[in-house]
C-alpha cells in the first residue's frame, strides 16, 4: 500500500509542471503565487484547527517560520518564474537538483561527511543540468531562457536550505503537524499579493482556475501527507528512489501533450543528471542485505 502511495503522489506531482506552466501562461508571476497558494493557507489552516493540539515544541517555530518561507515564496518565485520560459521536461530535471545542493549545504553546513561516491555524483548531475539546459529547447539558446533557467535553479537550492534546516527540528515535532503549520506561514505573505481583480482573472481564464486548484490541492493539501505517510511506514532511501519517477513522467507528459522533441544530447544529459543524482541519494547496500538507516538516508 505505502509502495502504491507513493507511485499515485509521484503521478500527480509530475502533471504539476504541466499545471504550473499554464497557470504562467495566462497569469503574471504575482497573481500565479496568490492563485496558487490561497487555497493551501486556507486549507492548511483548517487542517491545523482539526490537529489541535498540535505537537510542535516552541523550539521548532523558528524552524518553522524559516521553512515555510524556503518552500513557499522563495521556492515557488524562482519555480514560477522559470516556466514561463524554460519547457516544462528541462524544468523537471533541473528541479532534480534538489539532492544535489542538499547533499552540498549539509557538508557547508552540518559537517556531514560527503564521500568520495557523493562527490561524484555532484560532478556528474552539475555537468548533466548543463548538457540538459543547453539542449533542452528548440529555441535560440539565448539571454531570457538562459537567465530563466538560472533562476529556475534558485528554486532546488531554497528547497535544500529548508532540508538542512529540517534535519534539526525537534524530535517531539509532529511531521504531519510541522508540514501544515509551514504551509500555513509560507503562504501568509502571499496574501499581499491577492487584489479585487484576481478572483475576475481566474474566471476569465478557466485553465489557470483549475491549474491552480490542482497545484494547492492534490498536489500541496493531499500530496504531501502523502509522502509523510509513506516515510512512516518505508525506510527514507527506499522513499526517496520514488522520486526518480518524477523527471521521466514530466518529460513524457511534455512529449505526450506539449510536442516537445526529446532530442539525444538532451536524453544522455537527463541520463547523467539522474545518475548523478542517484549516486547521491541512494544508500550503498549494506552485507547481508539489511537495509539502510534513516540517517544515512
Amino acid at each position: 500500500m505505502a509502495h502504491l502511495v507513493l507511485v499515485l503522489t509521484l503521478l500527480i506531482w509530475s502533471f504539476s509542471f504541466l499545471a504550473a506552466a499554464r497557470l504562467r501562461q495566462d497569469l503574471g508571476l504575482a497573481e500565479a503565487l496568490a492563485a496558487r497558494f490561497l487555497p493551501v493557507l486556507l486549507g492548511a489552516g483548517l487542517l491545523l484547527l482539526w490537529r489541535r493540539p498540535l505537537r510542535l515544541p516552541r523550539a521548532a517555530w523558528w524552524r518553522i517560520a524559516a521553512m515555510g518561507l524556503l518552500g513557499v515564496p522563495v521556492y515557488n518565485l524562482a519555480f514560477l518564474h522559470g516556466l514561463k520560459t524554460v519547457p516544462t521536461g528541462t524544468a523537471a530535471l533541473i528541479i532534480a537538483l534538489n539532492p544535489v545542493f542538499t547533499a552540498l549545504l549539509a557538508r557547508l553546513l552540518l559537517k556531514e561527511e560527503l564521500g568520495l561516491r557523493r562527490a561524484l555524483g555532484l560532478v556528474m548531475a552539475l555537468a548533466g543540468v548543463f548538457v540538459v539546459i543547453r539542449y533542452g529547447t528548440d529555441k535560440p539558446v539565448d539571454w531570457p531562457y538562459l537567465s530563466s533557467a538560472v533562476v529556475l535553479t534558485l528554486a532546488p537550492l531554497g528547497w535544500a536550505l529548508y532540508t538542512v534546516i529540517g534535519r534539526r527540528l525537534p524530535a517531539a515535532a509532529s511531521a504531519f503537524d510541522t508540514t501544515y503549520a509551514l504551509l500555513f506561514v509560507g503562504s501568509l505573505p502571499i496574501l499581499a499579493l491577492a487584489t479585487p481583480a484576481l478572483g475576475r482573472r481566474l474566471l476569465a481564464h478557466q485553465g489557470a482556475l483549475w491549474s491552480a486548484l490542482y497545484l494547492a490541492v492534490p498536489c500541496t493539501l493531499v500530496a504531501y501527507a502523502a509522502w509523510i505517510w509513506a516515510l512512516k511506514r518505508l525506510p527514507a532511501g527506499e522513499v526517496a528512489a520514488f522520486v526518480f519517477l518524477n523527471p521521466p513522467l514530466a518529460n513524457l507528459w511534455a512529449w505526450l501533450f506539449e510536442g516537445a522533441t526529446l532530442r539525444a544530447p538532451f536524453v544522455l544529459g537527463a541520463a547523467v543528471l539522474l545518475a548523478g543524482v542517484g549516486a547521491i541519494v541512494l544508500p550503498l547496500p549494506r552485507p547481508g542485505g539489511a537495509r539502510a538507516s534513516e540517517a544515512s538516508a
